[in-house]
């Protein structure tokens, strides 16, 4: 019976798991940097700003071995853990709940649903991301020539916690983790590109300022993905990222009792 699984699936999931492949990866990306205060606010105090007040918001789709094929964005900012420097992943858009829930469930990372959508005319390409009816990013993007294939290592920092019940505090301290993505490239084209944040007030997107608009980036990529757990997070210094993570619920009642 599926909801126990048997020895044979077991291994099948475990081996599933343990050996991630994202492939025929599209990505739309633009870099900015914004003040370093509001980066500051953003990373959980364990982590540390990276050398430039960096962030990366990211359209993309892709296929898998894993959780089928999907349409996502994120928002990424340069942080370091000690010597190692990533990308602190502050908020994550999926179009399904397969990809959602196995991003969240394993490594940590803020998943939400949303709609991606990412368009090429010859030398042109845009991007955007929709929730709840607001368009919260949009990319546009005049591609350079294909600078050819190549090979990068990517590190992501996220976050795996458990809120209690009542949402008063964190069950335990949280996990930070590190999952590494070993990309092989196909096609890499840099963009001159325009990037706009909107915001709700379930997803303060806008709220990111946009001082200086570094540049973009075009990939045709696929990657390997493997994720370890790094250090363990203050508890209560977490909780209000944790909460900011979510939705914000008192906006979402639509009802109560007499």
């Amino acid at each position: 019976m599926g909801f126990r699984r048997t020895a044979d699936e077991i291994a099948a999931i475990q081996q599933t798991l343990s050996d991630v492949e994202f492939v025929g990866g599209e990505s739309l990306s633009v870099d900015f940097l914004t003040r370093p205060d509001i980066v500051r606010a953003i990373l959980p105090a364990e982590l540390e700003p990276g050398d430039q007040p960096r962030i990366t918001a990211q359209v993309s789709r892709w296929r898998s071995n894993c959780v089928g094929d999907f349409d996502a964005s994120a928002i990424y900012v340069s942080a370091r853990h000690g010597d190692v420097a990533g990308d602190y992943v502050l908020t994550m858009f999926m179009d399904s709940d397969v990809p959602m829930l196995f991003g969240r469930d394993l490594y940590g990372e803020p998943k939400k649903i949303g709609a991606s959508k990412i368009y090429r005319n010859d030398g042109h390409m845009s991007g955007h991301l929709t929730r709840g009816g607001t368009r919260l990013i949009e990319i546009e993007a005049d591609l350079d020539e294909d600078s050819g294939p190549t090979t990068l290592l990517g590190r992501n920092f996220n976050v795996k916690y458990e809120l209690a019940p009542d949402g008063s505090a964190l069950v335990g301290s949280p996990t930070l983790t590190m999952a590494e993505f070993d990309q092989t490239i196909t096609v890499r084209r840099k963009a001159r590109a325009e990037l706009r944040l909107a915001s709700t007030v379930h997803d303060p997107l806008g709220d990111l300022e946009i001082v200086e608009v570094l540049g973009g980036v075009y990939v045709e990529t696929g990657m390997k993905a493997n994720c370890v757990p790094v250090a363990t997070l203050d508890a209560d210094a977490f909780l209000p990222l944790a909460l900011g993570r979510s939705d914000f619920w008192p906006a979402l009642a639509t009802a109560r009792l007499p």
